[in-house]
């Protein structure tokens, strides 16, 4: 009897596609839910759909629609596919405040230290510094909206896609193929394709995000930085994220040449970014370097001493 032949690369490529399905099924559904609340609040709505659309409550429910399309998609795809063969997602609770508190550091340094160098550079000007109640809850809902955007997109690159390569072909691959869909994830971000910086930027992102979860061995490390890169260049620096613009603390203006300011797609097109996030990857894998050293030392020791 010949035995039937394993297609390892296609069988992942099956199983992600199905999770995507799975995430676009759930979102469209609770998108639907959301577009029948708001017309049941407004029922002024009704008249057409682009009068549902353009509403600011469905605009907000549609974003969590998909946030929680996501979570629930892939812990889904995860649960029928991959729960019996030994690996996790990432959650692990041990040290997980520690772990978040770190990422957090990280990614809040690195955004700032890139601001300041797309400043020095003459790519920003700082208008302003505004507070209100009114911009108050608006940064308030967009660091909540970040909340989610991190842990959808780390569970998803990070946690189920990562994890599923490195479960066949170890974690350089992993960490590899988890980079590259990232960054394809924002293929349809405004400005994603106006120079070539944006999408290197977002590799280079991943990147990192995949080295910070391949070495704590969890997702909270990407997540604490995901989140504080965000909010802090969106809601404190005024950049726009990924294209997007934010209610911002602080208002700044493009100036000069769009290699330096990232242009609409704010700091993440920027070549100082590219510098910025470049140094972080070899800081990050130097500590790791650091730290396994000095863990085979101390087992050195401990061997020695046992003896």
């Amino acid at each position: 009897m010949k035995k039937r032949r394993s297609f390892p690369i296609l069988q992942i490529v099956g199983k992600v596609l199905l999770t995507l399905i799975f995430i676009i099924v759930i979102t469209v559904i609770l998108s639907i839910a959301a577009a029948v609340l708001a017309v049941r609040i407004n029922p002024d709505l009704i008249v057409s759909m682009e009068a549902v659309t353009s509403n600011p409550f469905f605009i907000k429910a549609s974003l969590w629609a998909q946030i929680v399309g996501f979570i629930s998609g892939v812990w889904l795809g995860f649960y029928l596919f991959e729960r019996k063969k030994g690996w996790k997602l990432g959650f692990h609770w041990t040290r997980f405040g520690r772990r978040f508190g770190e990422g957090f550091l990280w990614g809040g340094a690195l955004i700032t230290l890139s601001s300041l160098g797309i400043w020095l550079f003459g790519g920003i000007h700082f208008v302003q510094v505004e507070w209100n109640v009114s911009k108050g809850y608006a940064i308030g809902g967009s660091f909540l909206l970040f909340i989610g955007v991190a842990i959808n997109e780390e569970l998803f690159a990070r946690g189920y896609l990562q994890g599923l390569v490195k479960n066949r072909y170890g974690p350089k691959i992993a960490v590899g193929v988890s980079t590259i869909v990232f960054a394809l994830l924002h293929s349809f971000n405004p400005g994603m394709w106006t120079t070539v910086l944006p999408f290197i930027n977002i590799l280079l992102a991943g990147l990192l995000m995949g080295l910070c979860r391949e070495i704590t061995g969890s997702l909270w490390m990407p997540i604490g930085l995901h989140l504080a890169w965000n909010f802090m260049q969106g809601c404190l620096f005024g950049f726009d994220v990924s294209g997007i613009p934010m209610s911002s603390l602080i208002t700044t203006e493009t100036r000069g040449s769009m290699i330096i300011s990232g242009g609409d797609f704010g700091a993440e097109g920027s070549l100082i970014t590219c510098v910025i996030l470049v140094l972080g990857i070899i800081m990050i894998y130097n500590y790791n370097q650091t730290r396994n050293r000095s863990k085979q030392t101390t087992q050195v020791i401990s061997n020695n001493n046992n003896h």
